[in-house]
């Protein structure tokens, strides 16, 4: 192989890496972080109003729920929080990917019923474009979830299919 041959090799690769590097960059701009949350009326799903963190703009503050806009493994975690001086037995929700559970926090203090307890979940999902997370399928109290920074709801891109 000739110097100019090498030459010419050499910079397509560049080329395609930097490609790929710069398309990485820009398609792996998704993450959310939302707190504050407030019961969406008439139903058992909760809203999470305070954003934090929307990078991408793929946590819609209108709806409530990450729309998938980049293809990849994405990774989810929400804590509820059981409000303080409030008698319930327990607090559950659902990490749920169009509308089907995928995983359940679920918080049961056992004989303490007015103090605050808190559970935390985490799933790795793998979406296609348009798919829906939310925190959904919350207990019948959903309204003695924690209304403050104890309870949220974060999401990110963790790797773009290419």
């Amino acid at each position: 192989m000739d110097n100019l041959t090498l030459l010419l090799v050499i910079r397509l690769w560049i080329y395609i890496l930097n490609y790929t590097c710069t398309y990485c960059f820009h398609a792996g701009s998704s993450a959310f972080s939302a707190t504050n949350v407030a019961v969406i009326s008439g139903t058992n799903d909760i809203r999470f109003p305070a954003v934090i963190l929307n990078t991408g703009g793929d946590y819609n503050t209108g709806t409530w729920m990450f729309t998938c806009r980049v293809p990849g493994l994405y990774w989810f975690s929400a804590t509820i929080g059981k409000a303080f001086g409030v008698n319930v037995d327990y607090a559950k929700c659902s990490i749920m990917l169009n509308g089907a559970q995928k995983i359940q926090l679920y918080t049961d203090p056992h004989g303490d019923n007015l103090n605050g307890y808190s559970s935390t979940g985490s799933v790795a999902l793998q979406l296609r474009s348009g798919d829906r997370v939310q925190v959904g399928e919350c207990s019948n109290d959903a309204e003695k979830i924690s209304p403050d920074f104890r309870t949220h709801f974060s999401g990110m891109l963790v790797k773009p299919d290419l």
